[in-house]
C-alpha cells in the first residue's frame, strides 16, 4: 500500500516515517508540508495520504472533502475542528495522539473504502449530530455550531471555566454560550437546559 505523510511539523513527518516504517506492508511514497503540494505531485500515485491538521490548518478546510485523489486520513484535535463533517463526508478521522498501530489499522481501511474513527472521537461527533436532530425536532430558536459544542461539554458536567479549557475560549466566552443555550432551549437554569437536552437523547459519554 503506497502511502504519502503531510504536515506542517518536521518532527511529525519523521515519528510517522519511523513508525510506520516498521509496517512491511506500509510503502512511504512521498512526504509534505501542504495538501495542495501533494496534489501538485500528482498525489504521488498513492493510495492514502495520511494529514496531520495542526492549530493551523496547512490547507484550506474545505479541501478536505474533495472526491477527488486518494483516501485520506486526518490526524485532528476534537476542539477546534470540524470532525463530524469530515466524518460525514466519508474522511477517517483519529485523534493527533494516535497511536502508530491505531494509524496504521485506519491507513487500511481508509484503503479499503472504510471510515474509520476512534471511540472518543465518534462519540463526540454522534452527540454532536443528536444535537442538530434536537434543533430540527423542536420550535425552539436553533443553537450555533459552537454552542452545539458548549452544550455537549455541559451534559458532562463541565462548568464554565472547564469548558473553556476544553475549547480553548475564554471563560467569560464560555459564560455567554451557556446563557444563550439556556434561553434558545427555553430553560430556567443551567441544569434545565442539560435535562432537556438529555431528554432529547443526549446521551454523556
Amino acid at each position: 500500500m503506497r502511502v504519502a505523510l503531510i504536515s506542517s511539523s518536521p518532527l511529525v513527518l519523521a515519528g510517522l516515517r519511523s513508525g510506520l516504517g516498521e509496517f512491511g506492508d506500509i510503502n512511504l511514497v512521498w512526504t509534505g508540508q501542504t495538501l495542495a503540494e501533494w496534489e501538485d505531485a500528482g498525489f504521488a500515485r498513492a493510495d492514502v495520504g495520511i494529514v496531520e491538521v495542526g492549530g493551523d490548518a496547512v490547507f484550506p478546510a474545505e479541501a478536505l472533502g474533495h472526491s477527488a485523489g486518494p483516501a485520506l486520513v486526518l490526524l485532528a484535535d476534537n476542539q477546534s475542528h470540524p470532525i463530524n463533517d469530515w466524518l460525514e463526508d466519508g474522511v477517517t478521522v483519529l485523534p493527533r495522539d494516535a497511536s502508530i498501530a491505531m494509524i496504521a489499522g485506519a491507513t487500511h481501511a481508509a484503503a479499503a473504502g472504510l471510515v474509520a474513527s476512534s471511540r472518543q472521537l465518534l462519540v463526540e461527533a454522534l452527540r454532536f449530530a443528536r444535537l442538530g436532530e434536537f434543533d430540527g425536532a423542536s420550535n425552539l430558536e436553533p443553537l450555533t455550531r459552537r454552542q452545539k459544542e458548549v452544550l455537549a461539554k455541559m451534559t458532562l458536567g463541565l462548568g464554565n471555566r472547564q469548558i473553556a479549557d476544553a475549547l480553548q475560549i475564554s471563560p467569560h466566552t464560555a459564560k455567554f454560550h451557556v446563557a444563550q443555550i439556556i434561553a434558545k432551549l427555553d430553560a430556567n437554569s443551567r441544569a434545565h437546559a442539560v435535562a432537556k437536552a438529555l431528554k432529547a437523547g443526549l446521551g454523556g459519554q
